[in-house]
């Protein structure tokens, strides 16, 4: 039997309370504010999932649920758990699994990915987009991906990162910073959370530092891929047989 402990921290309250906020325009603003670019982001990180067997995925952090049903496209015989911090997410999420007949493949559950309501060893694979830098504590979330994988399992991480290049850094500082929560207020009605998006990805570690995060863990064959120039990365290992 698990049992769910919900985080009460402060930080982890304040950043449920902000993306239930944003919830109903949440894909509307991924898709305009990665130009686009966020779909192709995730097929590009859930591709990563291909050497493992896929019987059970669990989607950390799933928000409406876009990784979830990527991953159902592909294959109808997988199992994919979808857990998250914000009821209202989890709703948008299973209402759009509902929509596309993908129901008896995905399913959903509150909960927070630093203290995961799963048994030891009980999937194939883990995925989470745009979720850990949320973490009240990544390497804690980290552990915990790590213990629910079988031997064998990978884990994926997609996430904004700084770009390597000083040009396109300052460019993309400018507009992280100055344009961006002007749009999300715009658009949201809720500029905090948009101000908070530069400042999580800049407090975050960079593709390097993050990397020896998820080995210190005690993944294996542990990289990263950088797309975007750079904006966002997709890093990954496996936990050994």
């Amino acid at each position: 039997v698990t049992m769910i402990v919900e985080d009460t921290t402060a930080f982890s309250l304040q950043t449920r309370n902000m993306f239930t906020a944003i919830a109903p325009r949440y894909d509307f603003l991924n898709r305009l504010l990665s130009i686009g670019q966020d779909r192709q982001w995730r097929k590009k990180a859930i591709d990563l999932l291909a050497p493992v067997a896929k019987e059970r995925i669990l989607d950390i952090a799933t928000g409406t649920a876009d990784m979830a049903l990527e991953i159902a496209t592909r294959n109808l015989s997988v199992q994919v758990f979808g857990i998250d911090f914000s009821q209202r997410m989890l709703d948008l999420g299973r209402a759009k699994i509902n929509q596309k007949g993908y129901d008896r493949v995905v399913s959903f559950q509150i909960g927070s990915g630093e203290c995961l309501p799963f048994a030891n060893e009980s999937f194939d694979g883990a995925v989470c987009a745009f979720g850990i830098r949320n973490f009240a504590d990544v390497q804690l979330g980290l552990r915990e991906f790590y213990r629910i994988l079988k031997p064998g399992g990978r884990v994926i991480i997609l996430e904004f990162s700084m770009p390597p290049n000083p040009v396109l850094n300052l460019v993309y500082e400018w507009y992280f910073n100055l344009i961006l929560p002007k749009i999300g207020n715009l658009i949201s009605g809720h500029a905090n959370a948009y101000s908070y998006l530069p400042e999580s990805v800049a407090d975050f570690p960079d593709q390097n530092k993050f990397v020896d995060w998820i080995e210190k863990t005690g993944f294996q064959k542990s990289s990263f891929t950088e797309l975007g120039f750079g904006i966002v990365s997709i890093h990954y290992g496996y936990k050994a047989n």
